[in-house]
């Protein structure tokens, strides 16, 4: 017998476009929840002509309705399909939703059950509240661009994977399903204030005991680990070698065989750290001596951390990835599969976005409208 999807029978509407927003009903719709995305008509979500491979990649298998909510009936046609909604999820700017008519205040009066989701860049309060911005905001001013770049230069934009907007999206949902166990015990929702750069500050956390344990400890500190990095081979090819524990730092010092690196005062990571710009030198020479196959067979021989840079143009044949079902086939592209196997998530049922529009007669029949009124407020 199937398993039951974790999230059936919840619907969710989803307000939001480009990638923090989608990203995260992407994950509810994995779970089984069905996905009412509202566009824009005749334009839509801005990534279906901005970045069309993106958008197939976040809004597989939802549905799309196409309603004007500057107008008196789309904001109707809005508060009507809210009735019959458990979550609703919106990306604008701090107020667009109150000057829309379908604020938290407004919608929590007609479903008292509904759990609203605001993803904003900087939240909805604060002096940044109403500045726009990007992943690339999002991360200077949550310290992460401080730790980019080089060791000894200025910060840069050097995350190449939008993790301040993915962070947004991945607490979206943590959030969401914490919000829907509290209301099987009350029966309400809630109003989920959702700020990309706070959620990427928590990741930036961990790194901060440090700061204040170690009187200027600073980016160098963090990218500067002898044995901990890139390094490239003799046929120009990467590995990212991994020794930062001790028991791995002799296993890897007994295989380079360097002199240096054996003495007693660098057994212990604190000191050989602090002398990263002396010892790291020579292992990046050793490792230009034999090329990326032979480093990664003998240092995987003897249990050293250590793994292949892989390329984006070879990534989807990655047999880690591949073993893993990370890799799922559509119509054309090839998707990413949710991450955690587990019953009550199939990712692999659907593929492609629907058609701006596809779903304005079923979702707005359903919700009483006439094909005549339908076709109307799909304009």
């Amino acid at each position: 017998m199937t398993a039951p999807l974790a999230l059936a029978g919840i619907r969710v509407l989803d307000l939001t476009e480009l990638l923090p927003g989608p990203f995260a009903t992407q994950m509810l719709a994995d779970m089984g929840a069905e996905i009412i995305k509202i566009e824009r008509p005749g334009v839509g979500d801005s990534a279906r002509s901005m970045l069309p491979s993106t958008y197939r990649m976040v809004n597989r298998g939802k549905c799309s309705v196409t309603l004007d909510l500057k107008s008196p009936d789309g904001r109707e046609a809005l508060l009507r399909l809210v009735k019959e909604a458990d979550i609703l999820v919106e990306g604008y700017r701090p107020g667009v939703m109150k000057r829309l008519g379908a604020d938290y205040d407004t919608l929590k009066a007609i479903a008292p059950g509904l759990i609203y989701a605001s993803i904003s860049g900087f939240g909805q309060t604060g002096p940044l509240r109403d500045v726009p911005g990007h992943d690339l905001n999002y991360n200077a001013v949550a310290g992460v661009l401080a730790l980019c770049g080089s060791a000894d230069g200025p910060p840069e934009q050097a995350v190449g994977v939008p993790v301040a907007d993915l962070s947004g999206s991945l607490y979206t949902v943590t959030s969401i399903l914490a919000a829907l166990m509290l209301r099987q015990k009350t029966g309400k929702g809630q109003y989920l204030d959702v700020s990309i750069t706070d959620a990427v500050f928590t990741m930036v956390g961990p790194r901060l005991g440090s700061v204040q344990d170690t009187p200027g400890f600073g980016k160098k500190d963090v990218l500067c680990r002898t044995g901990y990095g890139v390094y490239e081979t003799r046929d120009k090819r990467y590995i990212a070698l991994g020794a930062i524990e001790d028991h791995f730092w002799a296993r890897l010092v007994k295989v380079l065989g360097i002199a240096v690196l054996a003495e007693a005062q660098y057994a212990k990571s604190a000191q050989r750290w602090k002398a990263v710009a002396s010892l790291d030198p020579l292992i990046r020479a050793k490792i230009r001596e034999r090329s990326h196959d032979e480093w990664i067979d003998v240092l995987t021989r003897n249990d050293v951390p250590v793994t292949t840079v892989t390329t984006l143009d070879t990534i989807f044949d990655d047999p880690q990835l591949a073993e893993r079902g990370m890799i799922l086939q559509g119509d054309g592209i090839r998707y990413v599969n949710y991450p955690v196997p587990m019953q009550g998530v199939d990712a692999a049922r659907h593929d492609e976005p629907h058609r701006l529009g596809q779903d304005n007669a079923a979702v707005l029949g359903a919700a009483g409208y006439t094909p005549q009124q339908i076709a109307s407020l799909s304009k």
